[in-house]
């Protein structure tokens, strides 16, 4: 599961967002100012709960959650594999990008569909076309 701010009870304090290493958070055109989570933007990381005051930032159980149960990166046989985390998408198709942990330049990143022919993506991939 994800995470998602509950708008009802978001305040707007802006506290998450400064806390947030992606940059996921963005403000709404609400009058209120709240926020809401991208959740292509967003690697699950959690450093944006305890932030909160108002304990506004729940799981999402829409969404799988980043490098954890259903994350194909989480297999012994991609223990070699790192994921861009939405940063860089795939022209193509939309995924997130993969590169092999020994490829650390920026040229490594490649899509997992069309530029590694592989079977298995992000999962959150499968959303795309739903949200």
């Amino acid at each position: 599961m994800s995470l998602r701010v509950l708008e009802d009870v978001c305040i707007g304090c802006g506290a998450c967002d400064f806390s947030c290493p992606t940059g996921a958070l963005t403000k709404t055109d609400s009058f209120l100012g709240l926020f809401v989570i991208d959740p292509f933007t967003c690697n699950d990381c959690g450093v944006c709960v305890p932030k909160c005051p108002e304990q506004a930032i729940v799981t999402d159980p829409a969404w799988p959650v980043c490098g954890g149960h259903g994350c194909p990166l989480t297999s012994k046989r991609l223990a070699d594999v790192e994921c861009a985390f939405w940063q860089d998408r795939c022209p193509s198709c939309g995924t997130t990008m993969w590169r092999h942990a020994n490829e650390a330049s920026d040229d490594g990143w490649a899509c997992p569909h069309c530029g590694w022919h592989m079977k298995v993506a992000c999962p959150r991939t499968r959303q795309l076309n739903v949200s």
